[in-house]
């Protein structure tokens, strides 16, 4: 079954004091049979165009396995953020943005939060929001913003973090275009979003390479069908996304 990270990070983070090596991020694919990760900068790095280009060198250097979610301050100059995020779509083949609520004290509902929107209307790719933080990550704040831009299909990083999964559950099953990342989320919230939304609107999701064990281990001890899990784990980022390449990989062999 082929299985993917729809959400996870590599680099430096200065806001939580984190920084997740390309070795780090390779390996945690390789020891738990992952074939392929959509993967961001954290909010704050240094440079985030570094990052980025050094997600898109990962990605050239392994084919298939690594794609490359854009993640800049929309609060600063819009067309300097326009042409980033045209950079990374355009030239470096980045699949998604990523509009960091808590990181960059994101209102999704404000002019900036519309910048955002607006760039993936524009280049016609998905939105990952980052939700479970009080005020801006609320799931309910992002109500107006999911009827406004039907057209653009959100994605729920966290689908509110345990606390608020309640109302990304609620906007996913009002708005179609919505889809749940659960990383963070309890396995009886994961569960309970599997079958009440049904496999199709759910996506597996590390959010740092250290969970990924944990976060397979939810989805493989809730009792899913085989074609849940199919869904949930794997298939639903690779339509979503439209990712290119990627195949099936071993299951890793446990030490004696």
């Amino acid at each position: 079954m082929i299985i993917v990270d729809a959400f996870t990070h590599v680099g430096e983070c200065r806001i939580h004091d984190q920084n997740v090596t390309e070795s780090a991020l390779v390996e945690a694919l390789n020891s738990n049979g992952v074939s392929a990760a959509l993967v961001s900068p954290f909010p704050a790095p240094a440079n985030p165009a570094k990052v980025h280009d050094q997600i898109a060198d990962l990605g050239s250097r392994y084919p298939g396995r690594f794609f490359g979610l854009v993640n800049v301050n929309p609060h600063i100059n819009r067309d300097l953020y326009h042409r980033e995020v045209e950079r990374c779509v355009r030239q470096l083949g980045f699949i998604g943005l990523v509009m960091d609520t808590l990181g960059h004290a994101m209102n999704p509902n404000g002019d900036d939060g519309r910048t955002v929107f607006e760039a993936a209307r524009d280049f016609g790719v998905p939105l990952v929001v980052e939700t479970g933080s009080v005020p801006f990550g609320l799931p309910s704040g992002l109500l107006r913003r999911a009827r406004d831009y039907s057209d653009v299909k959100l994605v729920l990083a966290h689908s509110g973090m345990g606390m608020f999964t309640a109302e990304a559950e609620q906007l996913a099953h009002e708005f179609s275009n919505v889809y749940l990342e659960t990383s963070g989320c309890p396995g009886t919230a994961v569960k309970r979003l599997v079958e009440g939304l049904g496999p199709g609107r759910v996506l597996l999701g590390s959010d740092v390479p250290e969970n990924l064990a944990s976060e397979l281990a939810k989805y493989r001890n809730l009792g899913l069908y085989h074609y849940q899990q199919y869904q949930s784990m794997g298939q639903n980022a690779i339509d979503l996304f439209a990712l290119k390449g990627v195949t099936e990989v071993p299951e890793p062999v446990a030490a004696e």
